[in-house]
């Protein structure tokens, strides 16, 4: 989702040892998969992400554009799959207004992404961890979701499929979760699921334990 409006991600996650086999275990991945993008993504608030919430900034590079962005999700409330309000902004050429900095206490007018990491900095918000790597997106038809495939060798699974639907409701994404859930039983995915998310699996590797998350916890 990207701009200002707030959407909720709902998702989740399996890990495999190679590309090939996820194509074997899934074989409409090889259709679907269509967009490759390279990225950095740097991880900022280290309070705020003890809180539950992730607040970053990505720099994403597909067929050599380079694309900037800024990303909020609040804690997760999922039980099967992830589920958090999210808001994702591009940030390329700067903005005039941000909702993610305006809830975070600055009205300031910013037109470049150094100018973005400067005023987080300033307002308590500095990069504690950052990750590489590679995604190939795309969309499923048949079941109705959203793929991706993240190549990530900084994490516990190196490689992860991402199955993803959006909700404007909470009580839409409730119902997300239930599909999502349906689907990882239709597929047979159980025996590779990964509850962790990525930053929280980064986090574990880097510090050597989990994140507590406060799912009471708002900006």
């Amino acid at each position: 989702m990207t701009g200002n409006d707030i959407s909720f991600e709902v998702e989740f996650r399996c890990h495999f040892d190679n590309p090939e086999e996820a194509y074997k275990k899934l074989p409409f991945l090889r259709t679907c998969l269509q967009r490759e993008v390279s990225f950095v993504t740097r991880f900022l608030g280290l309070a705020l992400f003890k809180s539950g919430q992730l607040l970053r900034m990505s720099e994403a590079v597909h067929q050599g554009e380079v694309r900037n962005y800024l990303g909020w999700k609040g804690p997760d409330t999922g039980t099967f799959a992830n589920i958090r309000q999210e808001i994702d902004e591009d940030i390329t050429s700067g903005f005039v207004i941000s909702e993610i900095m305006r809830r975070l206490g600055s009205n300031k007018e910013m037109r470049t992404p150094v100018a973005v990491a400067q005023e987080l900095e300033l307002l308590g918000y500095g990069q504690f961890m950052s990750f590489t790597g590679k995604q190939i997106t795309g969309y499923n038809e048949q079941n109705d979701v959203n793929v991706k495939l993240m190549t990530c060798p900084e994490l516990r699974w190196p490689l992860l499929l991402e199955l993803e639907k959006t909700a404007r409701t909470e009580r839409e994404a409730v119902q997300r979760e239930i599909e999502l859930r349906e689907l990882s039983d239709k597929l047979h995915l159980r025996s590779r699921l990964v509850k962790e998310e990525p930053p929280s699996l980064l986090y574990a590797k880097l510090f050597g334990h989990r994140n507590p998350p406060d799912r009471l916890s708002k900006i």
